[in-house]
């Protein structure tokens, strides 16, 4: 039984590709992104799958792509950038970005694929597109069309990573979509989306679970490799590094207890800014509790985000020491094995870590594609 070949455009650092190529029945064939470094860092965790940069704003450039592709690929995969439909910031209804999903369209449409796979943050199911319909919905009537002889039934879930054995609360948006030909003969649509309900686990991990055994460290300590010993046996860990804080900063983390956050540091070591948060200036809802947020061992982490490094973007931490979480801990909570190697500045690491499809939650949903394809998973 040949392998089943995929492709993944909007690439990222790889988080997508990692789960597929984790099943050995997957076999990519391309993948595609605008940024050097994650490109860097995904050549160097997936050497045997080509890399192209490329900027999919220019048309020729999608076009290429597409010609690579064309009845070779049997999966698609893509993550078209996601800042014009996160709740996290100001969303952009007229967003650039948010472009690209037409762009991914294009290609799906030209590659004809039998399986389509989209991945977005939940906010895109509220955002309007130009046609006047929400985002999800504009791509269930592209796809359903197809290229006019061949197009696309489609599903749309929402996957919490919690229920997959991550130690995080992250919900993402993913549509699935089968080619009509062959759902209608092997209604591999809704056994793709069972088998994917079907891999959810009882068991609830928290972050002692997953980080409780690195190597403790402090603000500026850490290195990007380390060499640790664990009951004599010698273990490499990569991206293990803090950011150096400043005094005044950790002096303001250490009167956070677990669970606490900004509304627990004295007044006097706030900034003006922070005082006026801390007064209401700008709401009082959760994200002023979240920010210096102290994590809890017994429990999961929040969405580990891209803008991390910000310190005041939400509760991320550590559970013990006064310091920000690493990119380590962030890419354990992601479900990053530890063999995954990230290379540029911390915030170039927290950005791609954060804006990553948790490879665990790729691998489940290759595994469901394999199974409805009559492959064991492997």
């Amino acid at each position: 039984m040949r392998t089943i070949t995929f492709a993944d455009i909007f690439c990222g650092c790889g988080g997508l590709t990692n789960g597929f190529h984790r099943n050995k029945n997957f076999k990519g064939l391309l993948a595609v992104d605008c940024w050097p470094i994650a490109g860097r860092v995904f050549s160097e965790n997936h050497p045997e799958i080509p890399f192209q940069l490329r900027d999919l704003y220019i048309p020729e450039e999608v076009d290429a792509v597409s010609q690579q592709l064309k009845e070779k690929c049997d999966v698609l995969l893509g993550g078209p950038p996601c800042q014009g439909f996160s709740t996290l910031g100001k969303r952009r209804n007229k967003d650039k970005r948010s472009s690209l999903v037409e762009v991914f369209l294009d290609i799906c449409v030209n590659v004809v694929p039998k399986i389509i796979v989209v991945e977005n943050v939940r906010g895109i199911t509220s955002i309007k597109h130009r046609t006047g319909k929400t985002f999800p919905e504009y791509i269930q009537e592209v796809l359903s069309e197809g290229n006019g002889s061949i197009g696309y039934d489609a599903r749309a879930i929402q996957v919490n990573t919690l229920e997959y054995g991550l130690a995080q609360t992250r919900i993402r948006w993913f549509l699935i979509a089968a080619r009509k030909d062959l759902n209608t003969e092997f209604h591999v649509l809704n056994k793709s989306i069972q088998e994917i309900e079907d891999q959810k686990t009882i068991v609830r991990r928290n972050l002692r679970d997953v980080i409780g055994d690195l190597p403790q460290i402090n603000s500026g300590g850490g290195d990007n490799v380390i060499i640790d010993h664990v009951d004599g046996v010698e273990r490499t860990i990569f991206n293990h590094r803090a950011m150096n804080h400043s005094t005044k900063l950790i002096k303001r983390f250490s009167y956070v207890p677990v669970g606490g956050g900004l509304l627990d540091v004295p007044r006097d070591l706030l900034t003006d800014h922070l005082k006026k948060m801390v007064n209401g200036a700008y709401g009082n809802g959760g994200h002023i509790k979240n920010i210096y947020g102290r994590l809890d061992w017994e429990k999961p982490c929040g969405t580990i985000v891209a803008g991390i490094d910000k310190i005041t973007c939400g509760r991320f931490l550590h559970p013990s020491s006064n310091r920000l979480l690493t990119p380590r801990e962030c890419a354990r909570i992601q479900s990053f094995p530890d063999s995954f190697r990230f290379f540029g500045s911390l915030v170039n690491q927290y950005y791609m870590i954060g804006n990553a499809v948790p490879p665990e939650i790729s691998r489940v949903i290759a595994n469901a594609i394999a199974k409805t394809f009559g492959y064991s998973n492997s």
